[in-house]
């Protein structure tokens, strides 16, 4: 009877040990769980306050940089107040100084539509563009006499030298294109492709262009064109009269 209960009692004690193993086993699973996702929760927290410090930089490097543009663009409304002010108190004597660079550009224009014919149309639409775009305010008027100046001392400097060019020439029986060859700017004689000798000559009327038919004279323009065209630039010429000054 005895052993019968003891028996029992043995196997009522050994039959919840299982159990509390397979229990065992589940907590410790768990907490390793829990540790692992405190880990990866810490990890988290830390990749998280690392990229609030990077954009917290940022934002200090970006007010920075607005802060240095807000002063450079005061900087410029400065810079263009002045400017401004320097253009009201220059706009009263613009006028006056405009009247006299045209009043000058007329002068130089008729200087250069009495000369002599050397690429008249071009150098007389140099003029004219200064005069244009100083009409439109393209050009202020301190501009348009440096121009103008710059215009002048190239008219010296051809008064001064002599010099073969091309340019057309306009005859009675129409416009060729012709060898120039420029004594300053008192005599200019030319030489068409074709041959043709001639010069311009000044009359009461102003400059006209006129063919060569005597053979000395020819001749001499033709020997005039051979030495400047190898470079000869001074030398004593004979050459046909260009006529005298009105």
């Amino acid at each position: 009877m005895l052993g019968t209960s003891a028996l029992w009692v043995a196997a009522a004690l050994g039959a919840p040990t299982e159990t509390t193993d397979s229990h065992a086993a589940e907590l410790a699973r768990l907490r390793r769980d829990v540790e692992t996702m405190s880990t990866d929760l810490a990890l988290r927290k830390e990749d998280l306050r690392t990229r609030l410090k990077a954009t917290e930089a940022q934002r200090l490097e970006i007010d920075v940089q607005i802060r240095r543009e807000e002063l450079r663009l005061a900087q410029i409304e400065n810079e263009a107040a002045t400017r401004r002010a320097e253009l009201l108190a220059h706009a009263n004597t613009g006028s006056a100084v405009a009247d006299d660079v045209r009043t000058s550009i007329d002068q130089v224009r008729s200087e250069v539509e009495r000369g002599l014919p050397f690429h008249r149309q071009e150098r007389l639409g140099e003029l004219g563009q200064i005069t244009s775009q100083l009409d439109s305010g393209i050009t202020t008027p301190e501009a348009a006499a440096a121009r103008l100046w710059a215009f002048c001392e190239d008219e010296l400097r051809l008064a001064k030298e002599n010099g073969v060019d091309r340019q057309t020439v306009p005859l009675a029986e129409g416009e060729v294109l012709a060898d120039v060859a420029r004594l300053g700017m008192v005599a200019l004689y030319f030489r068409s492709d074709g041959g043709v000798v001639g010069q311009a000559v000044r009359t009461d009327a102003g400059w006209t262009w006129e063919v060569l038919d005597d053979r000395d004279d020819v001749l001499a323009v033709t020997a005039l064109f051979d030495k400047m065209q190898h470079g000869v630039r001074t030398g004593a010429f004979v050459l046909p009269d260009a006529g005298a000054s009105p």
